[in-house]
């Protein structure tokens, strides 16, 4: 169907001539898997929601330069259309910053090694040219699903809370243009930021909206935008938070029920437009996760949980069903539309697991690391500048001292020091732990393994780079001899585990299950409790990092889609990067642990 249109009059948004009242609520089609969206989609309906709102994530279509990627899990086309199936319109959030407690802020990491002067969300040259090739890549996409084309994308936003880091006119105007070139009148540009922030990040010619959490007074969090625009349109809120994102080493972020369904109840009563964010939060598998800088670097949790109302599994919690009956006693809801009940979980059991592969070691550099060109002199190549995105990059070099001190003052981000192949302790970025005595004799290999936790993703502190971003000192000198550098990019762990070579560091251990006889494969639940820090993969699927003594996340989601029926075997792989568990196993659980707060500072390496 063609000749759709949305527009603004007065106070409202108008479909068709018809008035709408936005109720909406957030979901990353990235943190989910693409079989589950239907079902996801189906609870927001079922609420009482009408709109979904997504961010699209640059890197997440193009993980590499030109290596575009939209099928599959990443098929945000499928994705819309399934939106519009379920009955929901959508609110399409292409940055292209997005923030979203995403590594880098969902800008591709690529950026930063491509362009060593790149100046991101400015109008750099650089900056500006590879945002409008990844939007017009986008655009190809989901052109034909705006809603004046006949699809249910009603609203796409510039940009991503501008006014939190900038107040560029110039910049935000270009992205306006960019984006707008796409979108021309099919569906309406608006902004987001915060209410006393709202002025640094709106853009003329386009709606302007607010976030905020729980209050008693939702009406006046909007008086900065009646002061800076008198007739401002359509008041929203277009992040509501009934939760929060959550640090390692923190407590789990909570937000109470009551007073999300009060300031809901009073937000709509005064006619003003709302977005969940976020109404199902799921998880940031593999490396995907941010971090946030306040006082010293604070990474992100693998779940984004969120504490929502629909939980990291998709199950409808107490806050879910307070919101749709307050929803449903102002009608919003579909009645003939059951509420939904939460999905049963695998209780699948212990796993033993045995060591397989120590990635230091011969075949562990082989199976799995990339050598790099060696490099001689004080300054190393980030993990940018060799173009790997995550995992773990190794730098090695003889040193000529007997025992001192080492210092490494800009770690990025976590530093596993060995001499010849013996764990001598940590650098820490987090734990601001600079300082390290080491023993050594001349001629001793001194091995630097270091740990990508996730890349800033909001702030001015955005341009992340990650591996060594220092000179090496030791004993008060530079280490300025040959260094050589080996990546473990662990986009893939495919290694013959029937040899196995295991030495200290970093090791892959390894088991098989298999499930109950003639049962479909349960979403279910990894507890890592007993082991210290690392990363899962089952059946090939990176679940994404864990650190259980730290916390408060201690189990990993998996979703059963990701399993394999009896008799097939399903593959369990561990990368401890520390210390292994007493009991050499992983067990599978059906309910998550996302509240056991460790001890951030009594974290050691053995």
């Amino acid at each position: 169907m063609k000749g759709h249109n949305i527009s603004i009059v007065g106070d409202k948004f108008m479909i068709d001539g018809k008035p709408l009242h936005i109720i909406s609520g957030s979901l990353h089609y990235f943190r989910v898997p693409a079989v589950y969206w239907r079902d996801r989609l189906h609870k927001f309906k079922a609420a009482g929601l009408n709109t979904v709102a997504t961010y699209v994530e640059w890197s997440y279509h193009e993980p590499e330069e030109k290596q575009y990627n939209f099928e599959g899990d990443r098929d945000l086309v499928r994705f819309v259309q399934t939106a519009a199936e379920v009955g929901l319109h959508v609110l399409l959030r292409v940055g292209p910053y997005i923030c979203a407690e995403r590594d880098l802020g969902g800008l591709p990491y690529w950026l930063l090694g491509k362009y060593p002067n790149i100046k991101l969300r400015t109008t750099d040259k650089d900056f500006i040219a590879e945002s409008d090739i990844w939007l017009k890549k986008l655009f190809e996409q989901v052109s034909h699903l705006l809603f004046g084309n006949g699809g249910p994308i009603i609203l796409v936003q510039v940009e991503n809370e501008y006014g939190s880091y900038d107040s560029d006119l110039a910049y935000k105007e270009k992205m306006r243009d960019l984006i707008s070139a796409h979108v021309g009148d099919k569906a309406l540009l608006y902004t987001t930021d915060g209410p006393s922030l709202v002025g640094a990040g709106m853009i003329p010619g386009v709606h302007a909206t607010i976030d905020f959490g729980v209050t008693s007074q939702p009406t006046e969090q909007f008086d900065s935008l009646f002061h800076l625009r008198p007739a401002p349109g359509p008041l929203m809120n277009s992040e509501f938070y009934p939760g929060w994102l959550t640090h390692w080493g923190e407590r789990m972020a909570r937000v109470g029920t009551n007073d999300i369904v009060l300031t809901l109840r009073n937000m709509i009563v005064n006619k003003i437009h709302v977005n969940f964010y976020v109404f199902f939060g799921g998880s940031n598998f593999e490396f995907t996760s941010g971090a946030n800088f306040d006082g010293t670097y604070q990474p992100d949790i693998t779940s984004y949980d969120y504490d929502a109302p629909l939980s990291e599994a998709g199950d409808p919690t107490p806050k879910y069903y307070a919101i749709r009956e307050t929803l449903k006693q102002l009608n919003f809801v579909d009645e003939k539309i059951e509420p939904p009940q939460p999905s049963p979980k695998g209780r699948y059991g212990a796993v033993p697991v045995a060591a397989k592969l120590s990635i230091m070691s011969p075949k562990g550099r082989c199976d799995l690391g990339k050598r790099y060109e060696d490099v001689s002199g004080g300054t190393l190549p980030t993990f940018e500048e060799l173009r790997q995105r995550s995992g773990l990059v190794l730098y090695e070099t003889t040193l000529n001292e007997t025992e001192g001190v080492l210092v490494l003052n800009k770690p990025r981000d976590l530093v596993f020091v060995f001499v010849d192949g013996k764990p001598q302790g940590v650098l820490s970025r987090m734990h601001k732990k600079y300082h390290l005595r080491i023993s050594s004799t001349a001629g001793s290999k001194l091995s630097l393994l270091v740990e990508n936790q996730g890349r800033i993703n909001y702030g001015t502190l955005l341009h992340d780079r990650k591996g060594i971003l220092s000179e090496v000192i030791y004993n008060n000198k530079v280490i300025g001899g040959k260094w050589s550098i080996t990546g473990y990019p662990l986009e893939t762990v495919q290694f013959n585990s029937s040899v196995s070579e295991v030495t200290q560091g970093p090791t892959f251990y390894e088991g098989t299950f298999v499930l109950p006889e003639g049962q479909k494969p349960l979403d279910t639940f990894l507890d890592t409790t007993g082991w210290d820090k690392g990363y899962v993969w089952v059946n090939g699927h990176n679940l994404g990092r864990y650190w259980p003594g730290v916390g408060p996340q201690v189990t990993l989601y998996v979703p059963g889609v990701w399993l394999l029926e009896a008799p097939q075997p399903n593959v369990l792989q561990i990368l401890e990067l520390n210390k292994p568990s007493d009991s050499s196993t992983m067990e599978f659980i059906d309910n998550p642990i996302l509240n056991r707060t460790g001890n951030l500072h009594a974290w050691k390496f053995p």
